[in-house]
């Protein structure tokens, strides 16, 4: 995972645990639930930009940005579904 992905993830905790005690918990078990899916089944998701995937998170309104490099999932960017999309496609390329 990029480190521009582990921030967008960290700070996507630290609003949903302002908002309600144990909410970030729950924010991360579904983040890494969705990891998980991905790792097992990479192609589930088409490619929507330069070799880019999107997975979708259940509970929360956030997107998952991955690559696929040979065997290995690469996790690009965490996003709120309502996010800049001139900003992410800066953290795309």
């Amino acid at each position: 995972m990029r480190r521009s992905a582990e921030r967008d993830v960290e700070s996507a905790q630290n609003w949903y645990e302002q908002q309600q005690a144990g909410l970030a918990h729950t924010f991360h078990r579904e983040f890494v639930s969705t990891v998980e899916i991905l790792s097992n089944t990479p192609l589930i998701y088409p490619v929507l930009y330069r070799n880019v995937r999107r997975a979708v998170l259940h509970r929360f309104p956030y997107l998952i940005w991955y690559r696929i490099e040979d065997d290995l999932v690469i996790i690009i960017a965490c996003t709120h579904g309502k996010a800049n999309p001139l900003k992410l496609l800066r953290q795309l390329s």
